[in-house]
This record gives structure tokens, C-alpha cells and sequence, in this order.
């Protein structure tokens, strides 16, 4: 399972400040939303859409430095610096499947 990181200080920074809080919600959604299907980040425009006042609050992220608009909607800025990536989160299942695997095997050998 992959988790959406939040610094514990995100209440006093400038940028989540000039955002807005109502944006801020949006940001944390998104997050959500970009974890669970490993988009690294990436944001769809139909996602951003199916939020009311989506597009107005999506334009406040950019404006305060936390996104940016890219051809098929936005994209975190800084999403490799605070979030696993799609590689590294499968390669994080991969590895505990193999570990669970040993187990298995080991407990079928008593």
C-alpha cells in the first residue's frame, strides 16, 4: 500500500498560506488520488473537473508555487522529493511478496 506524505509543518508554510485552505483540499485529494493510481504526480484535468470550483482552485495551487499546468492537467511540483515514485512503490510490493513468499516456504518445512 502506498501512503500520500504531508509535512507536519505544511500549517505555516507560505505556499499552502497562499493557496488557501479550500485549495489545500484539492492538493490532498489529488495526492490521494495520484497514489493510489501511481501517476507520479501527475493530475488529470478530468480529476481537477470533477470537483466543484476544480479548475479556479487547481489555478490557485499553480499560482502558489505547489503545481504546475501541463498538457493533460497538472502535475505536483517536487512529487519525487516527498512521495515514492511508481518504480519505487512496486519494486516496495515486489520485495514483500518475495519476503512473504520465504516465509511460506519456511513455515511448509516444519
Amino acid at each position: 500500500m502506498a501512503w500520500f506524505n504531508a509535512d507536519d509543518r505544511m500549517h505555516s508554510h507560505p505556499k499552502v498560506r497562499a493557496a488557501g485552505l479550500e485549495s489545500i483540499g484539492l492538493w490532498l485529494v489529488s495526492g490521494t488520488y495520484c497514489t493510489d493510481y501511481l501517476t507520479d504526480g501527475a493530475v488529470p484535468e478530468w480529476f481537477v473537473m470533477s470537483w466543484p470550483k476544480g479548475k479556479a482552485l487547481a489555478g490557485k495551487l499553480v499560482t502558489a508555487g505547489l503545481w504546475e499546468t501541463t498538457a493533460d492537467g497538472w502535475q505536483f511540483l517536487s512529487w519525487t522529493e516527498y512521495q515514492r515514485t511508481k518504480e519505487q512503490v512496486i519494486e516496495e510490493k515486489r520485495k514483500a511478496a518475495e519476503r512473504m513468499r520465504k516465509a511460506r516456504e519456511k513455515n511448509t518445512e516444519k
